[in-house]
């Protein structure tokens, strides 16, 4: 796939898909998806002519399962379902996760078990193609039979009900639907089910975090480099040999980058024996701290990229085989265990970052560099002591953030749905701590840059340079105090881009 060519809904959907689709990426279906689609689809509307009863198809759902819905009301039952749990509350959900969502969702259709009309999936890529978001709010779903009422709120767009953002305005997902030349979802069988049923929302979350939370890893690594020679860290710390006698990838690859960036400084100590004077655990760790956090991310990611490529729907209709397997592929837990797991890795590169920052700013301990990093004189100008409070601010905030969600059920559905893995509350709580995270790096390639600059930029190897002329590029020197709060989301942005890639 170039830049250019759009997204195959149908084939293996990666993070860097779903994260390309969610920044406005077109998509397209994979050709071998519309034969299964049409296959699958064949076999519902055989099944929904039998007697055999069919979870959603020829039945209700949940505790009214039981039920028989007799093809005269299965439209009417399918429009029923979705708008009985299209209800979120609060604010609503960004659009790039509403697109990542639908990007999902509509891979999981386009596995081809699913049973829905062919139509359907036409309509979800239509919207995506034509930038049509429905508002989904960020508060109801559990995660449990999916994520039903945020999924159900898509949904009900698709059938041609609701409100949606289109063109940066709201209107009715009638009138959006219309104006891009789609065909409302007619929800004839079990569409309305198929279309909420599963983790897809908070997945498409998932892939857009671990996506964000690669950059910002990547970030970190650089913001630590410049603090690691700002500081006059030891070389030692990096040493391959070190890294080879316990080789957790991470760690090796964070130590890695690391040699590379600060390949050539002259601020950085070698010569002299590291055991003379240690340096503290936020620069001789650096590589086992960040690269565990890499690690997890990884851990994550493969997590991410399995459900990217499952089913998750109930039940499953296996054309194939003539048969029908009912089960609970639509759980969420092993995302949102993934999630939590996130959390955790971004919550350590914050705290390790904000121990660096409090060092590069107290006298005591950063090398005689000027308190607080004033170029003037202390007591009249306070410098970086303001951004300190917030980046011990996050730390807090985050380290809340972490508990994990994914063991907070809280039973639902008549206690059908007793054990649910509240996964779009671990892909909130994701989101924002990553949002720490991003602010903490930051401010400490700020700081990392003033300390770079009062040591002396000449010495300092030639990746940190680049680095720094790149924050310089954003955010002038702290020559006189300022507010500093739009430098810090200046360099956010840019980091969100991948302006301070390691690799």
């Amino acid at each position: 796939m170039t830049q250019h060519d759009p997204v195959a809904i149908g084939a293996r959907l990666s993070i860097d898909a779903v994260d390309a689709v969610a920044r406005g990426a077109r998509v397209g279906l994979d050709d071998a998806a519309r034969a299964r689609l049409q296959h699958s689809y064949a076999f519902a509307q055989r099944l929904a002519a039998g007697t055999t009863p069919v979870y959603g198809l020829t039945t209700g759902c949940g505790p009214l399962s039981g039920a028989r819905i007799d093809a005269a009301q299965r439209e009417a039952f399918q429009r029923n379902l979705v708008r009985s749990h299209a209800t979120s509350l609060g604010a609503p959900h960004p659009s790039a996760w509403v697109r990542a969502a639908l990007a999902v969702r509509a891979q999981v259709l386009a596995q081809g078990v699913s049973g829905v009309d062919p139509a359907a999936v036409a309509t979800l890529l239509g919207m995506l193609n034509a930038g049509i978001h429905p508002i989904v709010r960020e508060v109801g779903g559990v995660g449990a039979s999916g994520d039903l009422v945020e999924l159900a709120q898509i949904a009900l767009a698709a059938l041609g009900e609701g409100v949606v953002e289109m063109d940066g305005t709201r209107v009715s997902a009638s009138a959006a639907l219309r104006r891009a030349g789609l065909a409302p979802v007619v929800p004839r069988l079990r569409e309305g089910l198929a279309l909420m049923n599963g983790t897809s929302f908070h997945t498409g979350v998932a892939a857009l975090q671990v996506a964000r939370a690669r950059r910002l890893a990547d970030a970190a690594t650089t913001a630590a480099a410049m603090s690691f020679e700002a500081l006059g860290g030891h070389l030692e710390a990096l040493d391959p040999a070190l890294h080879a006698a316990r080789p957790h990838p991470g760690a090796a690859a964070v130590a890695e980058r690391l040699r590379a960036r600060l390949a050539g400084s002259r601020l950085v100590r070698h010569d002299e024996p590291a055991a003379v004077r240690q340096d503290a655990y936020t620069l001789r760790c650096i590589a086992q701290v960040g690269g565990s956090a890499f690690d997890a991310i990884a851990g994550v990611a493969a997590v991410v990229e399995t459900e990217l490529a499952a089913v998750t729907d109930n039940p499953l209709l296996l054309a194939d085989e003539q048969r029908v397997v009912h089960g609970g592929n639509f759980h969420g837990q092993p995302v949102a265990m993934a999630l939590d797991h996130l959390k955790l890795a971004a919550a350590e590169l914050g705290l390790i970052a904000e121990r660096r920052l409090a060092r590069l700013l107290d006298p005591a301990l950063n090398g005689a560099l000027p308190p607080f990093l004033i170029r003037g004189s202390a007591g009249l100008s306070s410098g970086f002591m303001g951004l300190q409070y917030c980046a011990s601010a996050m730390v807090a905030d985050t380290a809340v953030l972490v508990a994990p969600a994914s063991v907070r059920s809280v039973p639902t559905n008549a206690n059908n749905q007793d054990v649910v893995p509240m996964g779009m509350v671990a892909a909130r709580q994701a989101a924002r701590v990553l949002d720490h995270l991003a602010r903490g790096v930051a401010i400490e390639l700020l700081a990392a840059a003033q300390a770079l600059e009062l040591r002396g930029a000449a010495a300092a190897a030639p990746a940190t340079r680049t680095a720094l002329a790149a924050v310089r590029a954003l955010s002038p020197p702290l020559d006189d105090d300022r507010p500093l709060a739009e430098d810090v989301e200046a360099l956010v942005r840019a980091i969100d881009d991948g302006a301070f890639a390691t690799a």
